[in-house]
């Protein structure tokens, strides 16, 4: 399978850098074509000499759409430069490290055999119908026919579900990223939930995937390097030492699990579509 990668980023340009990395050294499974998508050059946010040998097309936006359209704005672009031959596209945030592409190839497949889905990313809300943007994979030809399924302010991933409802199109969980929110009782200093307004994980072991802030981590890049080398199993960031590996990534799955027990609002009421005005 080809896909296309979209990775879109505004300020988290070292972010940027190690995920290309990532990508280059261990996604083997299928053939990818690199898009790059920034819109902040203007505000001081370059993209660093290491990353450009690793991008096969970079789009750099003189105009930044703002805070509420900024996303979107890099989405409606980036697509214009999408390969004809890839069947799939892969939207990614510069700051989600994904270590290896087993569950791409995975998704890809289950897409490919099923025509009435078009789409497949994580739940994202309990409440609300809402796919994750952070990390989607899409059939290429959708896009090219429903644009406007990026042209969005506020709640993107509500958007998105309303979007696909509105087009009778499907999507699939994908279920290695979930959960992705504890219950918002249970947030304050639970482990692995670093930013409390928040309340989501920033790990998944089983995609072996990471989405931190770096903002939110004691030790900043470092500490992200370090949970990447966990969730991976392997010092892919050889100067980092991440400890006992399989002892943390069992932590890990720990936590996440239990944050399964809680009460939900899922349990006694069903999901909504959210009204975006």
């Amino acid at each position: 399978m080809k896909f296309a990668v979209l990775i879109r980023v505004y300020d988290r340009v070292e972010d940027l850098k190690y995920n290309l990395q990532v990508i280059s050294k261990t996604w083997k499974e299928n053939e990818y074509y690199i898009i790059v998508i920034s819109n902040g050059k203007n505000n001081g946010y370059e993209i660093l000499p290491e990353a450009m040998p690793l991008i096969d097309k970079l789009v750099i936006l003189e105009e930044n759409a703002g805070h509420r359209k900024g996303n979107s704005q890099l989405l409606l672009e980036g697509i214009k430069y999408i390969p004809s031959d890839c069947d799939y596209t892969l939207i990614l945030e510069a700051d989600t490290w994904m270590y290896q592409d087993k569950t791409i190839t995975k998704y890809g497949r289950l897409l490919s055999q099923k025509q009435d889905k078009v789409w497949a990313s994580a739940d994202w809300y309990d409440k609300y119908y809402a796919l994750a943007t952070d990390f989607a994979i899409v059939k290429t030809d959708y896009i090219r026919k429903n644009p406007g399924i990026f042209d969005f302010e506020l709640f993107p991933e509500c958007h998105i579900s309303n979007f696909l409802r509105d087009t009778n199109a499907g999507y699939i969980w994908i279920e290695e990223n979930m959960p992705v929110h504890v219950p918002s009782y249970i947030r304050y200093k639970y482990p692995y939930v670093p930013n409390i307004k928040e309340g989501r994980f920033y790990v998944f072991p089983k995609s072996k995937t990471t989405t931190h802030h770096i903002e939110y981590l004691q030790g900043g890049i470092e500490q992200k390097k370090r949970y990447f080398n966990i969730l991976a199993d392997t010092d892919f960031f050889p100067n980092v030492k991440s400890g006992n590996k399989t002892w943390n990534r069992f932590k890990m799955k720990f936590w996440i699990s239990l944050s399964k027990c809680f009460v939900k609002r899922s349990w006694y009421s069903k999901k909504t579509y959210k009204e975006i005005i």
